[in-house]
């Protein structure tokens, strides 16, 4: 059930590459057996403005927002995955990073429509 959310400066990514760059973070999840495919949820959000320590040095920044329950071992895993799902993307950024923060599992709610 992770929800990887993907917020990148809009020239580093082209419009039409925005899928691909979803569906490789989706399948390097789901292959690392951390979590099923289905439960999977990516999203990516553009940017205009920033600024990169001064510098206009463009950047993609990754959360990946999980259950708490996880331990460090886990979480490490997961950033890994997520970094090596960009490895074969062609993103001209800087730097690309990533941070696993964790969703208190108590509060989390869920609601299916029609279920």
């Amino acid at each position: 059930m992770p929800h990887i959310i993907i917020e990148y400066q809009q020239q580093v990514i082209k419009e039409s590459e925005v899928d691909s760059m979803l569906l490789a973070i989706h399948r390097a999840i789901a292959d690392s057996g951390l979590f099923r495919a289905n439960q999977v949820k990516t999203r990516a959000y553009p940017f205009a403005h920033f600024s990169n320590a001064g510098e206009q040095d463009p950047y993609v920044h990754i959360q990946a927002r999980i259950k708490s329950g996880r331990d460090n071992d886990n979480k490490k895993q997961l950033a890994e995955t997520i970094l090596a799902g960009f490895e074969n993307l062609d993103i001209e950024a800087s730097v690309i990073t990533v941070e696993i923060i964790d969703m208190d599992r108590e509060s989390y709610g869920k609601y299916i429509p029609g279920a």
